[in-house]
């Protein structure tokens, strides 16, 4: 699929409320260096390169949020947009599908939807390229990360599946959808995608283990 054709906005899913974590998990620092980036930083970072690196018409990147709004909005500045989900705290599902929803109503070009969580520290602009790079390869198809031998995301769907992504509801996300059109589903092996951080402790350990991470 060539590029003028395929129009893909990516979803940046953060509106989790970092119950596990004991503060606002997404404004820490990646590493223990002072000019770190925060986590949702990073990963904003990283997605950014990957589609300025495809140079993709009309790309554009949305950070979901929940509680923390305000606080996410402040850091991200201009840098993007961000969506706030007023049913957040109802579930992943409603988070999801008032982020699609707030796509399509405004822009009716849409081909591809990408969403990936903001707390998946260890993807890199390789990794969302490698999903990128398939999914123009083969558009009519899901596209997701595999490691481990699971599924999950980041994920892209084809139009088509937008209304299916809008009526998700609870708190399980899109991988039942994956699933349940897993014949159309073409996975991605990318390993770093099993890596995200939910508590201290795992924050901790990443830091111990990257400390010359590069922004």
């Amino acid at each position: 699929m060539k590029s003028d054709t395929y129009h893909l906005k990516v979803i940046i899913l953060a509106a989790g409320k970092s119950e596990r974590f004991n503060g606002i998990k997404l404004l820490a620092k990646l590493n223990s260096q002072e000019q770190s980036p925060a986590l949702i930083t990073h990963v904003l970072q990283q997605v950014s390169k990957s589609l300025a690196s495809y140079k993709i018409e009309n790309s554009e990147v949305q950070i979901a949020t929940g509680d923390y709004h305000q606080q996410l909005s402040k850091l991200i500045n201009e840098q993007c947009p961000t969506h706030f989900c007023s049913d957040a705290s109802l579930g992943l599902g409603h988070t999801i599908a008032q982020s699609v929803a707030n796509i399509v109503a405004k822009n009716d070009h849409t081909s591809h939807i990408m969403i990936t969580l903001a707390d998946q520290v260890a993807l890199v602009a390789d990794d969302y390229g490698n999903l990128i790079g398939q999914s123009m390869l083969m558009p009519d198809k899901l596209i997701c990360a595999k490691a481990q031998l699971e599924i999950m995301p980041p994920a892209i769907f084809p139009r088509s599946y937008f209304s299916q992504l809008m009526k998700l509801t609870g708190d399980k996300g899109a991988k039942a959808l994956l699933h349940k059109n897993k014949s159309q589903l073409q996975q991605v092996s990318i390993p770093n995608a099993v890596i995200d951080i939910d508590t201290r402790e795992d924050l901790n350990h990443w830091q111990k283990s990257h400390l010359n991470l590069s922004q």
